[in-house]
C-alpha cells in the first residue's frame, strides 16, 4: 500500500486521478483559491450579516467544472446547498467564526474527495471520521493519536482504491476542527505509519524541497519548521519518521521529476533557509532577574492570543528574553505583554522595557553539521567579514541548525554568502 496526499486544483485533477488506483490511499484537500472564496462568504454572512450568494455561486461553478458525471453533479449540488443553508442559518445565531469556518472547509474537502473519487471509482471516506480530537478543561484542542489510529485500522483498507477528505477532524462534542497547520499531509503520514505503508508521497506544486534529492527526517523537519516557503508543515514528518517509512515529495505538474526522498538515508550537505516579515521582541530589565516562571508567563499570554513564536533566545544572566513573531502579530504581542505586566500583581516589573525591531531569520541546517568543530565560527566569520550585524542567535543541542537574526535588509546578502 502507498499513501498519497494531494492539494486539489482544477487544472491538476487529471494528474491526481492518474496517481490513484489499486493499493493507493489518496488524501485530498482543497486549494487556497476556493478556501479564500469560502472565507469571504463566511466573513460576509457571519460578521456583516449579508448574503454570500455571489461567493456560493463561484464555489458552485468551480466544482461543477471538475466532472461531467451526473452522480457527481448531484452530490456536489447537495453539499454546496448544505453549505449555503448552513451559512444562512449562521447569520442569526451566536456561533464562533472559527467553528463555522472549520465545518465549511471540511465540507469543501469532502467535495474535493468526491470529485477525485468520481474519476477513480474507489471507496470514499470522510476524513473527519478518522481524525479524532478532544478538548481539555481549558478549551484547548488536542489531536488524539491513539483513537485516530484505531479508527484508521478499522476504516482504511490495505487493498483496492480509497479517497479520503483531508485536513479536518472531529471533537468529542461533535464539532469539526482543523487538524494542525497542514492536516492533509499529516493525515497521510499518520495513515501510512499506522498501516505500515510501503511509502508516503506528498504531491506539491514545486521541485520537492528546494530541488534537493535526499534529506534525513530531521533535516526536512528543520527546513519545514524554519522556512516561510516550506511546502508543508514539519508535523507531517513525525509519524513517518517514527515508523521509519520514507516520504517522497513529488511535483504534481512534472511526473518526470524524481522528487525529494526523506528517510534515514544519507545526510544532505549543509544548506541555508530564511524567513522574513518578522519582528524581534526583546523584553529586558532587572525585574526579570531570578523571577521564577517569567518565561512561562510571557509565552503563555502569547499562546492565549494565538501568536506563534518563531525564535527564542535568552541569556544565562536572565536579564533579557528575545523572541521573534510575525510582523502581522506585532500589535497583538505588544498588547498581550502590556496586559501581562499591568494586570499581574505578582510581577513587579516597573523597569522592564520592550523593544521591537523588524528582522529576518537566516538558518544554516544539515545533519553534517553535527560534531563538526568550527561550523559556528565559519558562519559568524562569514557574516562579520561582510559587515552583517547578528542581532541574536540560537542553536539547538541536537546540532542540526544555527538560527541567526539579522536586519531584514541583510537577509538576502546573508543567504547568498552562506550558500557559497
Amino acid at each position: 500500500m502507498i499513501v498519497k496526499s494531494f492539494l486539489l486544483k482544477q487544472d491538476t485533477i487529471r494528474q491526481i486521478a492518474a496517481q490513484c488506483g489499486k493499493g493507493i490511499v489518496a488524501v485530498v484537500r482543497p486549494e487556497k483559491q476556493i478556501e479564500n472564496i469560502l472565507r469571504e462568504a463566511i466573513r460576509k454572512t457571519i460578521l456583516e450579516k449579508k448574503s454570500a450568494a455571489e461567493e456560493i455561486e463561484q464555489v458552485r461553478s468551480y466544482f461543477r467544472a471538475l466532472s461531467d458525471s451526473p452522480a457527481y453533479q448531484e452530490k456536489a449540488a447537495q453539499i454546496i446547498d448544505s453549505i449555503s443553508a448552513y451559512l444562512r442559518e449562521g447569520m442569526y445565531v451566536m456561533a464562533s467564526k472559527i467553528a463555522i469556518q472549520d465545518y465549511v472547509m471540511a465540507r469543501c474537502a469532502r467535495l474535493c474527495a468526491e470529485a477525485v473519487n468520481d474519476r477513480v471509482g474507489g471507496v470514499l471516506v470522510d476524513g473527519t471520521e478518522l481524525m479524532l480530537c478532544h478538548e481539555d478543561g481549558r478549551g484547548v484542542q488536542h489531536f488524539d493519536w491513539i483513537r485516530s489510529q484505531e479508527q484508521i485500522r478499522a476504516r482504511v483498507a490495505a487493498e483496492g482504491s480509497m479517497v479520503i477528505s483531508g485536513g479536518y477532524g472531529l471533537l468529542d462534542s461533535g464539532y469539526v476542527v482543523r487538524v494542525g497547520k497542514d492536516g492533509s499531509h499529516l493525515m497521510a503520514s499518520l495513515i501510512g505509519a499506522t498501516l505500515k505503508a510501503e511509502s508516503i508521497v506528498f504531491y506539491i506544486e514545486g521541485k520537492g524541497i528546494e530541488g534537493i534529492p535526499a534529506m534525513t527526517y530531521d533535516e526536512a523537519a528543520h527546513f519545514c519548521a524554519s522556512a516561510s516557503h516550506a511546502p508543508f508543515a514539519s508535523s507531517a514528518i513525525w509519524p513517518a519518521k517514527n515508523a521509519e517509512i520514507p516520504i517522497l515529495v513529488k511535483d504534481i505538474t512534472d511526473a518526470a521529476f524524481e522528487g525529494t526522498i526523506i528517510s534515514t538515508g544519507s545526510a544532505h550537505k549543509r544548506d541555508v533557509i530564511w524567513d522574513k516579515d518578522l519582528t524581534l521582541v526583546t523584553v529586558y530589565g532587572t525585574g526579570l532577574l531570578g523571577r521564577v516562571g517569567m518565561s512561562s508567563s510571557i509565552f503563555s499570554c502569547l499562546a492565549k492570543e494565538g501568536v506563534n513564536v518563531r525564535f527564542i533566545a535568552q541569556t544565562s544572566s536572565e536579564y533579557s528574553i528575545s523572541f521573534a513573531v510575525r510582523t502581522e502579530d506585532k500589535e497583538r504581542t505588544q498588547n498581550a505583554l502590556q496586559s501581562l505586566f499591568r494586570d499581574n500583581p505578582l510581577l513587579p516589573l516597573d523597569d522592564v522595557v520592550v523593544l521591537n525591531k523588524e528582522v529576518g531569520i537566516v538558518t544554516v541546517f544539515g545533519s553534517r553539521m553535527r560534531n563538526l568543530p568550527g561550523t559556528s565560527g565559519q558562519v559568524f566569520g562569514a557574516l562579520g567579514s561582510a559587515g552583517i550585524n547578528i542581532i541574536a542567535s540560537a542553536q539547538g543541542g541536537e546540532e542540526l541548525s544555527i538560527s541567526l537574526v539579522v536586519e531584514e535588509k541583510d537577509v538576502e546578502k546573508a543567504v547568498s554568502l552562506l550558500k557559497n
